[in-house]
C-alpha cells in the first residue's frame, strides 16, 4: 500500500466537499431568490452527472481516508476504476464540449474548477497510488454502468420536470434516435477509457515498490 495514497485521499475527500457544498450554496442562492423550495432545489441539485460523479468519488477518497487498507465496496478495484473513469469522463467531456458555451465568474468560477478540473486530477493520482493488477476486462465493462445508469435517471427525471442539463441527451431539442446515438457514442468512448486506465492498471501493477 502506498504511503502517499492515504494523505491524497484526505485531501481530495476535503477538496471533494467543499467544491459539492460551494455548487449546492450557490444554486441555493440562485434558486431561492426565483422562489424555488428546498425540495426543488436538491432535487435540481442531484440532475447533474458531474456533481454525482463528484459526490461518488469523493465518498470512495474519504473511505480510502477511513480504511486506507479496505479494498472492498467503494474501495474495491473495479468500483475505483469506475470512478477514475467517471471523474476523468467529467473532466474532459466539460473541456472540451461545454466550457466553451459558458464562462463562469468568481465564486461559481471557484466551484467550476473544482468539480470539472481539481478533484478529477486528485483522483486519479489517488487511483494511480492504489494497489493494481487485478483488474480484468468485465471490470471495465462494470464501469460503464455508471453513465448507463446515469442516462436511465436523467431522462426518466426529465419525463417528470422537462428539465434535461445536457444538450445531447435533450429530447425536447432533439429525436430519441439521436439521443440514442449520441448516448452510444458517450459509452463507447467511456468503455475506451476504461479499457485504457486499465492498461495502465497493468502496467503500474509490474512496478517495483
Amino acid at each position: 500500500m502506498n504511503k502517499f495514497a492515504r494523505p491524497v485521499a484526505a485531501l481530495g475527500a476535503l477538496i471533494g466537499f467543499f467544491g459539492l457544498a460551494l455548487q449546492y450554496w450557490l444554486l441555493y442562492a440562485d434558486m431561492s431568490a426565483q422562489g424555488a423550495s428546498f425540495f426543488e432545489i436538491t432535487w435540481r441539485y442531484f440532475v447533474w452527472f458531474t456533481l454525482l460523479t463528484n459526490t461518488f468519488v469523493t465518498l470512495v477518497m474519504a473511505r480510502a481516508a477511513w480504511k486506507p487498507e479496505s479494498l472492498n465496496r467503494l474501495n474495491a478495484p473495479r468500483v475505483e476504476l469506475m470512478a477514475v473513469t467517471s471523474i476523468l469522463f467529467v473532466c474532459i467531456v466539460y473541456n472540451v464540449l461545454l466550457a466553451p458555451l459558458w464562462s463562469p465568474q468568481g465564486w461559481q468560477k471557484v466551484a467550476d474548477v473544482t468539480v470539472h478540473d481539481v478533484v478529477p486530477i486528485i483522483f486519479a493520482i489517488f487511483w494511480f497510488l492504489r494497489p493494481h493488477g487485478t483488474l480484468t476486462w468485465r471490470d471495465a465493462a462494470f464501469a460503464a454502468l455508471w453513465p448507463l445508469a446515469y442516462a436511465v435517471y436523467g431522462l426518466t427525471r426529465g419525463l417528470f420536470d422537462q428539465f434535461y442539463p445536457y444538450f445531447f441527451m435533450d429530447p425536447t431539442t432533439l429525436s430519441y434516435r439521436q439521443i440514442a446515438v449520441n448516448l452510444v457514442g458517450l459509452v463507447a468512448a467511456f468503455m475506451i477509457g476504461a479499457l485504457l486506465l486499465l492498461g495502465i492498471s497493468r502496467a503500474l501493477a509490474g512496478r517495483k515498490p
